[in-house]
């Protein structure tokens, strides 16, 4: 395959005297130097993903079969936030990446779960990395387990308890 000049060939020297011109990028690579002959070239074919919300027919058992698709963001409530919280310390459970316990988490409580409903509740709540941890098998392998923070936790079970009834409701007896 023969390809055109290449990127130290078109750049050049400086004359004495002289500045150095530098050409514009895309004459640089029309001769196929960013790419085989057969290759599109990368920006002139990508697409951006577009965002497109979940539609699911979500039903409530109260409210029965729904013919429509909810599409509407999740209104998180600070009962929520608080309820899912009281069922977290319930399950105690080890600390994450952060190595917050939970004792540690209700010394800030009010603090922790008001930040928790403000990102949730405006959709800026993004998940932080898990604890990684090798547990055991009966075989003598290992598995990994991911253990998230207190707060990750709280947040998961808001959803949980949202989204569980509703797609419980799709499922046969």
């Amino acid at each position: 395959m023969e390809q055109g000049k290449s990127y130290k060939d078109v750049k050049g020297k400086a004359q004495a005297g002289q500045t150095p011109v530098r050409q514009n990028t895309d004459d640089l690579y029309e001769t196929g130097l960013s790419r085989s002959s057969v290759e599109a070239s990368v920006m002139g074919v990508e697409r951006r993903a577009e965002v497109t919300q979940l539609r699911l027919p979500l039903t409530t058992p109260e409210r029965g079969r729904d013919s429509g698709a909810e599409t509407k963001s999740i209104p998180i409530t600070k009962r929520m936030i608080w309820e899912s919280y009281k069922k977290v310390r319930k399950n105690k459970g080890a600390a994450g990446l952060d190595e917050e316990t939970i004792e540690m988490y209700e010394e800030r409580l009010e603090d922790n779960l008001y930040m928790l409903w403000n990102r949730m509740s405006s959709g800026s709540y993004f998940p932080p990395p898990v604890l990684e941890v090798e547990i055991p098998k009966d075989d003598g392998r290992k598995r990994k387990l991911g253990i998230p923070t207190v707060n990750d936790r709280v947040a998961q079970q808001v959803i949980k308890s949202y989204l569980e009834p509703r797609f419980e409701a799709e499922f046969s007896p």
